[in-house]
């Protein structure tokens, strides 16, 4: 009897124990499962983040949700405009430059090429970016000015967001020219007024982009190099200026030969 009531006592501890491992079991799950809840909660809370206070405008008008691009254009936060000269001169509103450079707040996914082929965005959220100065269809968004640019008119973006040739990286076909001086006099000697002089249309090749993209998926090979000094078309090109020194981005296309 005292050897059942031994076994008897013993079986219900061992299942009161298997009990309680199994409740443990239940309060205490896995790595993977903890894996998978930590990664939903994260997921819900920066979604939630991102829908807090995040009530948007365009022209004045609320939107439902945050503006987004599509196919191959940009939208662009611009970059403040200069209020003086660098002189110190203050100027009058309507003679106040538009600065044709800024951030990227939102890259469409991309176009293609009639034969089907896609042309991919070379450019993403966040980056600095150049673009043409008659280009672009400018908003209000959030009460601050924007634009909307193609990647056809993105000249060049920055790394790191500086803002200086040493940072410029040209789009596809771009090509940044450091411009030779204007010339100052004649060749008998007689100096020429600075409204007077020509434009310069030489200069050494800085850098060079990727080339242009074929319908094939393939860049066309560029047939000069950086250093090489080169001539290009009289009105091709943008001008920009680094350091007080003149630079113009132009296409390969501009470019007609190496002097």
């Amino acid at each position: 009897d005292g050897i059942a009531a031994y076994v008897g006592t013993a079986g219900g501890c061992a299942r009161r124990m298997r009990g309680r491992e199994a409740r443990a079991g239940r309060r205490r799950p896995g790595p993977r499962a903890v894996a998978v809840r930590a990664a939903r909660k994260s997921t819900l809370l920066a979604s939630a983040a991102s829908d807090v206070g995040t009530q948007h405008t365009l022209n004045g008008q609320k939107l439902s949700g945050p503006l987004r691009a599509v196919r191959n254009n940009v939208f662009v936060k611009l970059a403040e405009a200069p209020e003086q000269t660098a002189g110190g001169l203050f100027l009058a509103s309507d003679a106040v430059e538009k600065p044709n450079y800024g951030v990227a707040v939102s890259v469409g996914p991309g176009s293609f090429f009639p034969s089907g082929g896609k042309v991919p965005m070379v450019v993403a959220d966040g980056d600095v970016v150049l673009f043409g100065k008659y280009g672009g269809d400018d908003v209000t968004y959030d009460g601050e000015k924007h634009t909307f640019v193609t990647q056809d008119d993105i000249l060049c973006s920055f790394e790191g967001g500086t803002y200086s040739a040493e940072a410029l990286k040209p789009v596809f076909d771009r090509v940044l020219i450091k411009k030779d001086a204007a010339m100052e006099e004649t060749s008998g000697g007689l100096a020429i007024a600075t409204n007077a002089r020509e434009k310069p249309t030489s200069g050494v090749v800085v850098k060079v982009g990727q080339g242009r993209l074929m319908e094939n998926g393939e860049f066309e090979p560029i047939q000069f190099d950086a250093g090489e000094r080169v001539m290009y078309t009289k009105y091709g090109g943008t001008d920009v200026k680094f350091g007080g020194v003149e630079y113009v981005i132009v296409r390969v296309a501009d470019i007609i030969a190496v002097i």
